[in-house]
């Protein structure tokens, strides 16, 4: 094989001194290149595992893509590259994985920490507020950070106990078995659905604010297809650079509101004088719906394990939660707390951007800047956010283009760590070998997820019914109930297990964790039967027609 740089290589690296090379990779290890690079690994992590969820089985070996490249900016997802015939110092055989050592920093991994929780659901924070009133909404936007936290640091120290477990659904896998790993993709790809849903409403509803004569909302959610279909086609790293600038967005929107509410003298929508709220609900019937807006804001543990696995110094990952945490916290409280004062009980929307755009005196530039931004959080979110479910369609129909997992059965002892671009499309399901053209397919399963999403956004139009069933049937379970049954059953009350991690210079150390205590056993028994009834709970509430919680309408 040649060894001679290929023209692809040549163009994606620019020549010395250039300027915008310079701009990109200034800060060594801390540079906006990598930032991008570490976020494209976080994000990535759900389209590559799907294969694995919907094959697991004893045995597997291989959960990326060995035709990437180390330096690439999707992993080898990651840490379990094959090496002869099965997983090392496991139960099921005796071979050996190749560990391939985390390369994000501390700051990154705090980065892509705050990007995965901070998303659309703080629009709907000022509504949940009011429906909770200031003590409950308070209180339990407290209480959500604190054991999604706590089920955060759970989640590593699973992954702790065995260096082949990568993501959450290799966790799940460890606990359960294969069904359950199935279970949690089919959980991801409900929780993914309901997020590109919710992004189509919003990029509706805002425009249609702005505009209401222009289109109707459904007329506005039809072109949303057209825009989104497109980007559907783009490559996985190309959406997660566009990602990131939904990020930045988002982070605009809540400055602007901020901006507006000193810029308004005038009830309502100023922050100098403040509308009526009430310190208990004045509507408990309200109050489930409440908790599923302010759960939603915390459903980031999807991914956390794999930001975990991505770490140079995974020691530093608690730390780096603490910091996301207060940080996340801050801007989610802050954005409940504005959007109640300025609004309050009387004139509050299920989204605080549409409240202030309905609302006049504000400067219209920041009206015309509100709209520009939350038009592009959908348009660069949901095309990553379908991915997933596309892969696993894909997958099911045999026409993925991305690699099947490896099994103990089906690996040669020959098979080397270093295989050739051209081997995972070997790997094909030959069961639907009628299907000629599996690109034509694939883009098929495209089109249809896009309209799948815009017709249930046409069925399902409101915005905060959405982010509560997300936050409550889903959020309760995926980052309270699942981490903590998953963390009793690995451990075991009274079991010991070994700790592991890797060093940046591809070193394992090992040790033994702590036995559960009687009160933490007790305490995640507790969360997890409290967690279990909010979901049944809260996805009911969010299901139920208005005339049932809101009497007056």
């Amino acid at each position: 094989m040649s060894t001679q740089p290929s023209p692809a290589v040549e163009v994606a690296y620019p020549r010395r001194g250039s300027l915008t090379r310079s701009l990109r990779f200034a800060g060594g290890v801390n540079s906006l290149d990598r930032f991008a690079s570490s976020y494209s690994r976080a994000q990535s992590f759900l389209v590559l595992d799907a294969p694995l969820a919907l094959s697991a089985q004893p045995g597997v070996l291989f959960s990326g893509n060995h035709s990437q490249r180390p330096q690439d900016s999707i992993p080898l997802l990651h840490h379990a590259a094959v090496d002869d015939s099965a997983i090392a110092d496991d139960d099921q055989s005796k071979g050996r994985v190749l560990i391939v050592p985390g390369r994000s920093t501390a700051p990154q991994t705090v980065f892509n920490s705050v990007n995965i929780l901070i998303g659309i659901g703080l629009l709907s924070l000022p509504l949940a507020f009011s429906y909770a009133g200031w003590l409950i909404g308070t209180l339990f936007i407290i209480v959500a950070a604190a054991i999604t936290l706590y089920t955060a640091k759970v989640l590593a120290r699973c992954l702790d106990t065995d260096p082949t477990l990568v993501t959450y659904a290799d966790i799940a896998y460890a606990a359960f078995g294969a069904r359950a790993r199935l279970l949690t993709s089919v959980l991801f790809s409900m929780e993914l659905l309901g997020s590109c849903v919710a992004l189509v409403v919003l990029f509706a509803d805002s425009i249609n604010t702005l505009l209401p004569n222009l289109l109707s909302k459904n007329a506005l959610k039809i072109i949303a297809f057209f825009l989104l279909t497109p980007l559907s086609f783009l490559p996985l790293s190309v959406l997660s650079f566009t990602s990131i600038l939904g990020i930045i967005s988002t982070f605009s929107v809540v400055l602007i509101v901020f901006i507006d509410g000193l810029w308004k003298t005038t009830q309502p929508g100023s922050l100098w004088h403040p509308m009526p709220s009430s310190i208990l609900p004045t509507n408990w019937k309200a109050v489930p719906l409440s908790l599923g807006l302010l759960m939603a804001p915390w459903c980031g543990h999807s991914v956390f394990p794999n930001v975990y696995r991505d770490m140079r110094h995974p020691y530093k990952f608690k730390r780096c939660l603490n910091v996301s945490y207060i940080f996340t916290f801050l801007i989610d409280a802050s954005m409940g707390i504005l959007g109640l004062l300025m609004f309050g009980n009387k004139y509050v929307t299920e989204e605080i951007t549409n409240t202030i755009l309905d609302t006049p005196g504000y400067p219209r530039t920041l009206s015309i800047a509100i709209i520009v931004l939350i038009a592009f959080i959908p348009l660069s979110k949901t095309p990553l956010n379908a991915r997933p479910i596309i892969t696993t369609i894909e997958v099911l129909l045999g026409v993925s283009d991305t690699p099947a997992p490896l099994v103990s059965d089906d690996v040669d002892d020959d098979v080397d760590t270093d295989l050739d671009d051209d081997w995972p499309r070997r790997r094909h399901n030959k069961s639907l070998t009628f299907l000629r053209s599996p690109a034509v397919v694939r883009a098929a399963i495209r089109i249809l997820t896009n309209i799948l999403v815009v017709v249930i956004a046409i069925l399902f139009p409101a915005f905060d019914r959405i982010m509560a069933l997300v936050g409550s049937a889903l959020g309760f379970t995926i980052c309270i109930v699942l981490p903590l049954a998953f963390y009793l059953k690995i451990f075991g009350p009274g079991r010991l297990k070994p700790a592991y991690y890797i060093s940046p210079s591809g070193q394992s150390h090992t040790g033994v964790t702590q036995q559960l205590s009687k009160f933490e056993i007790a305490f995640d028994l507790f969360a997890i039967a409290v967690g279990a009834v909010l979901a049944v709970v809260g996805g009911v509430w969010a299901l139920l027609p208005d005339e049932f919680i809101f009497e007056n309408k």
